[in-house]
């Protein structure tokens, strides 16, 4: 009988993200799911309807510690500020 050691401990982090306009139709949120296979729970956000400025996500990011940690670079190198990291 073997044992399968590669089982990963699923880790979450909160962060607030501060989306620029100039990113409104970039699908960020979806490339996290997509690309980096986290759970992506929105737990309160602010965008206007009409995008005249910058909006918030307070997000649940939820995977192995690679998978989230590669998703909080994605958020970084796309220039999404990162205003609360837990």
């Amino acid at each position: 009988m073997t044992t399968d050691t590669s089982i990963a401990k699923h880790v979450m982090k909160t962060v607030r993200i501060q989306v620029p306009k100039s990113l409104h139709e970039v699908p960020i949120i979806s490339n996290l799911i997509t690309e980096h296979n986290v759970i992506v729970n929105i737990r309160g956000a602010i965008l206007d309807q009409k995008a005249t400025g910058g909006g918030w996500f307070d997000l649940l990011l939820t995977g192995d510690s690679v998978q989230v940690e590669g998703a909080v670079s994605y958020l970084k190198k796309v220039g999404v500020e990162i205003w609360n990291e837990e």
